[in-house]
């Protein structure tokens, strides 16, 4: 049986700021098949819907109050993954996406086995070499505000 795949195009992955809220500070990024970027509206809705489901309390002896949020205004849906540390070097995730009609429809994705697509995984892959570099590697002094200085951004105008 064959497959049609569409053709692999890259997406310029967008560094959208750090979001400090819940006591937490979270990275957050975007990355859209839009030349254009994620829009503003849903990248509001995602910060204002989403953030709010990191668990309490943001630090503790296991958990470091940071993480990412990556934000994809896909070609089926919207996808939001929300990813933090813990236990060292545990990377937790929950899953939410929206139509593409509606952005402020977030809700959970329910099949719990979706981890990312190739285009979240680039950010996976760079935030866990941020965390190595600069958090793991220095097990007595920690360089936690040096991770969070350390950001992904493919996205520029030459890119649209």
């Amino acid at each position: 049986m064959m497959n049609s795949f569409r053709k692999y195009e890259p997406r310029p992955i967008q560094f959208l700021g750090i979001e400090e809220t819940y006591g937490w500070r979270t990275k957050v990024y975007g990355i859209s098949v839009s030349p254009d970027g994620v829009s503003k509206r849903t990248v509001t809705e995602a910060k204002s819907l989403i953030l709010q489901r990191l668990p309490q309390p943001a630090v503790t002896d296991e958990r470091y109050g940071l993480g990412f949020l990556i934000i994809h205004a896909g070609i089926l849906a919207n996808w939001f993954l929300l990813d933090w540390w813990e236990n060292e070097d545990i990377a937790h995730q929950l899953v939410f996406s929206s139509s593409t009609a509606d952005s402020s429809a977030i809700a959970p994705v329910s099949d719990k086995s979706i981890v990312a697509c190739v285009h979240e995984l680039k950010i996976h892959s760079f935030e866990s070499e941020a965390w190595i570099k600069n958090v793991l590697s220095k097990p007595n002094n920690p360089g936690f505000e040096k991770y969070l200085s350390t950001v992904l951004n493919t996205f520029s105008e030459t890119d649209a």
